[in-house]
């Protein structure tokens, strides 16, 4: 009986509390990249320089001396990514509507058209006196890379580890 009382009290507690976390979701605007991301950046990654330019509604990335260009695209209600591939919708993304917190910072989340994986999560900040933009991959998001605004400074902090990041 003991243990019947106990097992009700933790799904009431873990309904409870899911529903205050809930209410406190973010909305953010899907048919731009916020402002704060657009613009373009640098890393080094193992010596090699990566390139990422976000505007409004694109992403060109240049890396291994590859261009890529994805363009941003809006789900409509009821819509899904799962249909029947099409190739011009190889290269769209679309943003979730909702901001997620982990580690002590917001990060947004945009996902390629087709994806069947963990979406990258990406977040703007100020550290050390620099915008630096931060992405991280998986269900339990690592491996943190950081990109400046500068290849200059890219080069100078290409070995930087912040705090509240997971490498």
């Amino acid at each position: 009986m003991i243990v019947i009382i106990a097992m009700i009290s933790l799904v009431a507690v873990g309904s409870i509390t899911t529903t205050a976390v809930q209410a406190k979701e973010e909305k953010i605007n899907v048919r731009v990249f916020p402002k704060k991301m657009r613009g373009t950046w640098y890393q080094y990654d193992k010596g090699q320089l990566t390139k990422i330019i976000y505007t409004k509604k694109k992403i060109i990335s240049y890396y291994n001396g590859k261009r890529g260009v994805f363009y941003l695209h809006v789900r409509t209600k009821g819509e899904t990514n799962w249909g029947k591939r099409d190739s011009k919708k190889e290269n769209w993304v679309f943003l979730n509507p909702t901001l997620a917190r982990f580690q002590g910072h917001k990060w947004i989340t945009y996902w390629n058209w087709y994806a069947s994986h963990a979406a990258p999560y990406f977040n703007v900040s100020r550290l050390n006196g620099h915008q630096v933009l931060t992405n991280e991959y998986g269900v339990y998001p690592n491996g943190a890379n950081h990109y400046y605004h500068s290849i200059k400074l890219a080069k100078k902090l290409k070995n930087k580890r912040y705090a509240h990041f997971v490498y």
